[in-house]
């Protein structure tokens, strides 16, 4: 990434950001036109190339971005502030909304590039990706409190059922084309209640 994209104003560089975001989260990595992303964010695609050396640089910089911005909400919700499991959900789900709300297609891109087969990126976000989620898995289980839990469940496959359950919703609001951070945010709070009746004690 060159130098002078971190001197635009920082309305400029979410401009050209959130246009990454849609595109790539739009269309599999070959396949997304870069021209598209310049015209979305409002620039010439020689501009965006003298940003960003090639298709794979600025791929590779929003995929960084999007996890420095969902580190950024983590810390600011303090998710890990809590032993208690539901609320640690809640307030994950705050912070994706709250990230939703700046960047519609940031947890959209996530999820493509996470399923992106072409060999050029698909080793290296995968391998990012799995430390990632592993140390997240990690550290929510070191401190939660499992007491109040049914004894009967695998709690890391509840875990991952309520991962896989959110992708999925957020999946289907691309396809949809409604993204509505508040009823998201609606949605699931209902859906962390149901959870918390099934798995609790």
């Amino acid at each position: 990434m060159n130098s002078g994209f971190l001197k635009l104003s920082e309305d400029r560089r979410n401009q050209i950001i959130n246009a990454g975001f849609k595109i790539f989260a739009q269309n599999p990595y070959k396949k997304a036109p870069v021209a598209e992303i310049a015209k979305e964010a409002g620039i010439s695609k020689a501009l965006l190339f003298y940003h960003f050396k090639n298709k794979k640089e600025l791929y590779m910089f929003l995929w960084e971005k999007a996890i420095e911005l969902t580190t950024k909400e983590i810390t600011e919700q303090n998710i890990l502030g809590t032993k208690d499991f539901f609320e640690m959900m809640k307030r994950s789900l705050k912070g994706k909304c709250n990230l939703t709300r700046m960047y519609p297609y940031a947890s959209e891109f996530s999820l493509r590039a996470y399923y992106e087969e072409n060999p050029e990126i698909r080793q290296e976000i995968q391998n990012n990706f799995r430390e990632i989620s592993e140390e997240s898995e990690k550290k929510v289980f070191e401190i939660m409190d499992t007491t109040t839990l049914r004894d009967d469940i695998n709690l890391h496959e509840m875990y991952r059922e309520m991962i896989w359950a959110a992708d999925g919703y957020m999946h289907n609001v691309m396809l949809q084309g409604n993204i509505d951070a508040d009823k998201i945010e609606s949605d699931f709070n209902k859906l962390i209640a149901l959870w918390k009746k099934v798995y609790e004690k």
